[in-house]
């Protein structure tokens, strides 16, 4: 799967990214595997994901995981996402233990990601990775919004929602967990890592209150502009 592997942003950054995907294979192991990707489900909410869902029904934070196991079929296509490395260890330890027969994914950074998965005795067979973003690219959001928006590999993600909820964390109205949050609900399949959002709004404010402002090329560097009342000067 290529959805989450177009991920944007600083090594630090990606470091607390790590998304793992399951589904079955078609005319191969896919009948009869509903019950496997229900358990597969169930051992990630053990580790502690930060995010999950199945693009068939909804992600964590607008559906709850009763109806999302209960919903689960055999073409469905999970994703659970973790901040730590620890975590993603103890899942994928567990899933070898459990010998569910399903194929896995792990999205995240390359060197760490096939480590841990040589300490999990798994054999990588296929790696992937992206070349970036081609054509017209001024056409693209600024850098910081990107950052954000990639973390939903569907497009799901709206750069304008991006600036309209760090105007609100700037405004003082939301937190920036709570705008994270916001910007977490449209990703269905639960890709999208809001623990990861949260810290970026916060580095954009930092950024922004610093005089750093969006490079004018789109896709280039800088912070993303902020919508706010405060730093437009009109009372709220």
């Amino acid at each position: 799967m290529s959805h989450t592997l177009h991920r944007r942003g600083t090594k630090r950054s990606l470091a607390g990214d790590w998304i793992v995907v399951a589904m079955s294979a078609k005319d191969y192991n896919r009948r009869g595997s509903a019950p496997r990707l229900r358990r597969f489900l169930e051992i990630a909410l053990i580790h502690g994901p930060v995010n999950y869902g199945d693009m068939r029904t909804g992600n964590g934070l607008t559906t709850d995981h009763r109806v999302i196991m209960r919903r689960i079929r055999e073409d469905s296509l999970l994703n659970v996402v973790f901040v730590s490395k620890e975590s993603l260890f103890g899942f994928l330890a567990a899933l070898k233990e459990a010998d569910l027969g399903l194929s896995i994914v792990v999205s995240g950074l390359m060197d760490e990601a096939c480590r841990c998965a040589r300490r999990e005795g798994f054999v990588p067979h296929t790696l992937a990775f992206s070349l970036g973003v081609w054509g017209r690219k001024e056409k693209l959001a600024e850098k910081g919004v990107l950052d954000i928006t990639t973390m939903c590999g569907h497009g799901l993600v709206a750069p304008g929602l991006v600036r309209l909820m760090a105007g609100k964390v700037a405004d003082g109205g939301m937190s920036a967990e709570e705008a994270a949050s916001e910007l977490a609900k449209p990703c269905v399949c639960g890709a999208f890592n809001p623990v990861r959002a949260a810290a970026l709004l916060r580095k954009g404010l930092r950024d922004h209150a610093a005089g750093l402002r969006p490079d004018p090329s789109r896709g280039g560097g800088g912070s993303f502009p902020i919508r706010s009342k405060r730093a437009a000067g009109v009372r709220s």
